[in-house]
């Protein structure tokens, strides 16, 4: 892979995660379960482009410390995988405050429990995700 196409699944990323970001809000909610999960797919499809080289995967790890909850959240979720050290802190946190991260927090929590018991794949759609089965 190109240094331009990782920059470019990086930029896409990113966007998505705005996106995201913008239609569930701080608490994670959404009505609009279609187009959430149309993005799901497309940060999915910028997820493997990216996670494939070492600049990609930095690319992703730079949204931990993001303003907002769910791109923390997903991007540590990714991150789990190949950094359990940097991204597991970062779901804690989550996990951790309910009352401030609503839907989030449940997510967060649901992710490191299956992460922990070998059921959280890196093309999973995140437990209690609006569009995950399980909601």
């Amino acid at each position: 892979m190109t240094d331009s196409q990782t920059s470019d699944a990086a930029e896409r990323y990113g966007e998505t995660l705005t996106q995201m970001a913008d239609l569930v809000g701080e608490e994670g909610h959404t009505d609009a379960r279609r187009r959430w999960d149309r993005l799901v797919e497309q940060l999915a499809q910028h997820r493997r482009v990216l996670q494939e080289s070492p600049e990609g995967r930095e690319a992703i790890a730079g949204h931990l410390h993001d303003a907002r909850p769910t791109a923390r959240l997903w991007s540590a979720a990714a991150v789990l995988f190949w950094d359990d050290a940097a991204a597991r802190p970062v779901l804690v946190e989550i996990r951790e405050e309910p009352l401030r991260y609503g839907l989030h927090s449940i997510m967060a929590k649901h992710t490191l429990l299956d992460f922990e018991a070998g059921r959280l794949t890196p093309d999973a759609i995140l437990p209690g995700s609006p569009g995950s089965p399980a909601t």
